[in-house]
């Protein structure tokens, strides 16, 4: 088990979204819909979703899923992440839930541009930690994520 994360890209809700018998949407692989883990990591981090709304189901122009790591792996890299940039930047990732909710557009803005103004030193912290290729590669998948996101969408973590 472990974080996996789909980013999307310019989401407009869907007024009559169609489902199975199962409950499943049946255009899942053109649309998505918010759930209760949303509601729970806005309990939590509130303002994290500002942009995406409760219960929606929302198509999306393009959308790009990952692994992000086994849940230690995942905290690993954070926590690296955390020591590399210290409180400066990417605190609504580093103090974010490691399994589930949904960061939209506004912050997802946000943290596109903290990867974009730290991603040369990155590279060069990258080069003085073990597993520091691995480390940086993620960090270059993170920052595209948050690209996409920043443009009308979010990102999901589930």
């Amino acid at each position: 088990m472990g974080l996996d994360i789909t980013a999307y890209k310019r989401i407009t809700k869907v007024e009559n979204p169609q489902f199975d018998e199962d409950g499943d949407l049946v255009d899942w692989n053109k649309q998505w819909r918010t759930d209760g883990s949303m509601k729970w990591s806005e309990q939590h981090w509130p303002g994290r979703a500002e942009g995406v709304d409760f219960d929606t189901v929302y198509s999306f122009d393009e959308s790009y899923g990952f692994r992000a790591g086994s849940y230690s792996g995942y905290n690993w890299w954070r926590e690296k992440l955390a020591g590399f940039a210290g409180k400066v930047a990417f605190q609504e990732l580093i103090e974010f839930s490691d399994c589930e909710g949904v960061i939209g557009p506004v912050v997802s803005a946000k943290l596109a541009k903290d990867f974009e103004t730290y991603e040369e030193q990155a590279k060069q912290y990258s080069s003085t930690i073990e597993a520091g290729e691995w480390w940086f590669e993620k960090y270059q998948t993170w920052k595209m994520a948050f690209e996409m996101a920043a443009d009308g969408g979010a990102v999901d973590f589930h």
